[in-house]
């Protein structure tokens, strides 16, 4: 069977996630040509000449991707245009250039995959999980008054240290799919819009990486709706004061797939103490309050990966997983 081909932006999406350009060049018709159809991919996202790893040595690939990507298009409908990459990078904001060994294992086996043209894995779906409890009555049935309710939410000591709520954005239609995070950040707090900063920079990487881009049919949402400070997790009683909420958007969503980023939010969606590495790589179902059982794929969050790159094979393999659910 023929090896599948990728675009030119796929690929330059895909070499900022860290995959080494050799084996890229497995997937592009020209290999001659694959540095001017990274590069020129870049300068057509950004609208503007971007640093392209395609011009670095091959040990090079990978390096500073979350600011390579700093000009990479907002995340959700109407979603203001990031301008968080400043060109500094911090620490966490560098990619290592050599993945560790385990690493480099897993990567070449999804290559390996791909090349043969089976693609990731299929995993037998797991048992469905119990239905969570029904959320309480006074949770509004309509997509507004749902958004209007979250905004003055004060079901939790959360509320106390917000800018404002942070809803979600999206298409708010039966969307093909539905990401959910732990938790708003700083700029998410000051936007009201989920995903921004650095770590939302990165997860429009990994989307892009399989196709997805910013106006696919996708809603954006966190498991609960206000900005923990300091950055910390949410607390179980947050979570479970917020839960209630993100139940009812599942419900009026009716989302093809649910992709759910990072620990935290896969075992509370999930109704699972099991770890992630548990738990990712599997199908699971979520039910939602119609009966209604949407798979489930969970995968670590971005900004988990800006401080431990070499978890990037593992999330590529887990969205092409996701991506062939439906």
């Amino acid at each position: 069977m023929n090896a599948p081909r990728l675009d030119a932006l796929q690929l330059a999406w895909l070499q900022e996630l860290g995959i080494d350009r050799q084996m890229l060049a497995h997937y592009v018709a020209d290999a001659g040509s694959f540095g001017g159809a990274a590069a020129e991919a870049h300068s057509t996202q950004g609208g503007q000449s971007a640093s392209s790893a395609t011009s670095a040595p091959d040990s090079a690939a990978g390096a500073e991707a979350a600011r390579n990507l700093s000009h990479a298009p907002s995340l959700g409908a109407g979603a203001a245009q990031n301008r968080a990459g400043s060109g500094q990078a911090g620490p966490g904001d560098t990619v290592t250039a050599r993945h560790t060994a385990d690493a480099m294992a897993a990567r070449d086996e999804a290559f390996a995959a791909l090349k043969s043209g089976a693609g990731p894995a299929k995993v037998p779906a797991e048992v469905a999980a119990p239905p969570p409890p029904r959320p309480p009555q006074d949770i509004p049935h309509t997509w507004d008054a749902l958004q209007a309710s979250i905004a003055v939410c004060k079901a939790c000591e959360l509320h106390q240290g917000r800018s404002q709520a942070v809803f979600g954005a999206g298409m708010a239609q039966s969307p093909d799919w539905l990401v959910v995070g732990e938790a708003p950040g700083d700029y998410d707090d000051r936007e009201g819009v989920p995903f921004q900063g650095k770590a939302g920079i990165l997860l429009q990487a990994m989307l892009a990486s399989i196709g997805i881009s910013p106006d696919s049919p996708i809603f954006f949402t966190n498991l609960v709706k206000c900005r923990p400070l300091g950055n910390r997790p949410p607390a179980p009683e947050e979570i479970a004061a917020c839960m209630p909420y993100l139940q009812r958007q599942i419900t009026l969503l009716k989302p093809a797939r649910i992709l759910v980023l990072g620990r935290v939010a896969a075992q509370s969606v999930l109704g699972s103490e099991a770890e992630l590495d548990t738990l990712r790589g599997h199908v699971h179902r979520f039910v939602n309050e119609a009966g209604q059982e949407i798979p489930v794929i969970v995968t670590h969050h971005p900004a988990s990966l800006l401080m431990r790159p070499q978890h990037k094979a593992d999330v590529w393999q887990d969205l092409n997983l996701a991506k062939a659910l439906v």
